[in-house]
């Protein structure tokens, strides 16, 4: 069977052993009106300091939902993700913001079962990359990376080494000729054992290539995230032996290595990074501790990782995404469970002292996720997810 190391999907799975008392609806509703201040084509100074929600468009296929944002500018942001069931049918969904509103472009989805983008990052206007994974007839995933030029989006060509899975979550760039994409693929052993195993990428230029990469645990190895400071300087992060431990890997410029990482409680789990310098780098994601679901922070100083106390709030917090406007200015979000067994989102900021829940909108009755975060500046950064089966974009504007 199929095994898709997907995020949402991922922590209700651990909410589900940990917290059993929770009930989770169907995800085909609709969802309810927005019980936060939603900012129309454009921003009010009302919104000066605080999260909205933006309208953005949703396909004619239930449900929808954004992973990844990346910005190249205030008029120039691009959120992926996907849209219908994992049982069938479901399309790549691609989202772009051109100042004023957000506009559903048209993207390749190959698979005839099942398609799906996870990941984007954009050097320019017209050089932008998007991963993720499909469905082939056969029932085995495989890595899916899509190239904008300015014009349309286009699948190029990548390897899916795996037999059974092949999954890419993540891609961060250097350059046009220097891009990375991480993931995991599936083996079946001698024993018909299905290992994980890490799965990283590397565009040249040229084509796309398998880069090794270490897989130290002894039955599952995922990356969820990558990002890159230069050429010789990129990170990775994940987790190892089943959601039992938190896995950082580095590239120096010759081969990727695994760099220790603290693991809090009962075990960790990493989901994002993003880097301000090579000494200024940062992780996020969720750890188990007795019964309960805490946010996870961790941070690279240019010697070693260690936690960084980080706010919790209702059961289940935990962390999707992360991205750094400079030392002073961190942004990751997430979601929480409340006491009314209802998802809602998460954003905390990091100020350079510690960091602080920020307020946000969650307009969904019943599962509301932010799981892509993206600045332009310090006054303008994007977040996306799903608000039930629907897409969701909130922007933090001054």
């Amino acid at each position: 069977m199929m095994k898709h190391f997907i995020k949402v999907a991922m922590l209700l799975c651990v909410v589900a052993v940990l917290l059993s008392v929770l009930s989770f609806k169907t995800t085909q509703a609709k969802a309810a009106p927005s019980g936060g201040e939603v900012l129309q084509n454009g921003f009010i100074s009302s919104t000066c300091g605080k999260w909205g929600v933006v309208p953005s468009p949703n396909s004619n296929i239930v449900p929808d939902g954004l992973s990844g944002v990346a910005a190249v500018s205030a008029s120039d942001v691009w959120a992926v993700g996907g849209s219908g069931s994992q049982l069938g049918g479901g399309q790549t969904l691609i989202e772009h913001w051109d100042g004023a509103h957000w506009q559903i472009v048209t993207s390749p989805s190959p698979g005839s079962m099942y398609n799906r983008l996870n990941g984007v990052t954009a050097l320019s206007v017209a050089d932008a990359w998007a991963v993720g994974y499909f469905v082939s007839p056969t029932g085995i995933t495989q890595t899916l990376i899509e190239y904008w030029n300015g014009k349309q989006w286009s699948v190029v060509k990548s390897p899916s080494p795996g037999s059974i899975n092949n999954e890419l979550f993540s891609v961060a760039a250097t350059s046009a000729s220097d891009v990375w994409a991480v993931g995991f693929v599936t083996n079946s052993t001698s024993g018909q054992t299905s290992v994980d195993q890490t799965l990283i990428e590397h565009w040249n230029g040229s084509n796309w290539s398998v880069v090794k990469s270490p897989s130290p645990g002894s039955s599952s190895d995922h990356l969820s995230a990558v990002a890159a400071v230069s050429a010789s300087d990129v990170w990775a992060v994940g987790d190892r032996n089943t959601l039992s431990q938190t896995l950082i890997e580095h590239w120096n410029g010759s081969n990727w290595s695994v760099v220790s990482s603290p693991n809090p409680g009962s075990g960790g789990v990493l989901e994002a990074v993003a880097a301000v310098s090579a000494g200024d780098v940062w992780a996020t994601g969720y750890y188990t501790n007795s019964n309960s679901i805490q946010t996870l922070v961790e941070h690279w100083n240019g010697t070693s990782w260690q936690v960084v106390k980080s706010p919790n709030v209702g059961t289940a917090p935990a962390l999707w995404a992360v991205t750094a406007v400079s030392a002073n200015d961190v942004w990751a979000v997430g979601s929480y469970n409340n006491s009314n067994n209802v998802f809602q989102t998460l954003t905390e900021q990091w100020n350079g002292k510690q960091w602080s829940i920020v307020a946000s909108s969650s307009p969904g009755s019943f599962n509301n996720q932010l799981l892509g975060v993206a600045a332009v500046s310090s006054s303008d950064v994007w977040a996306v997810g799903h608000a039930d089966s629907n897409t969701l974009i909130e922007n933090y504007h001054c």
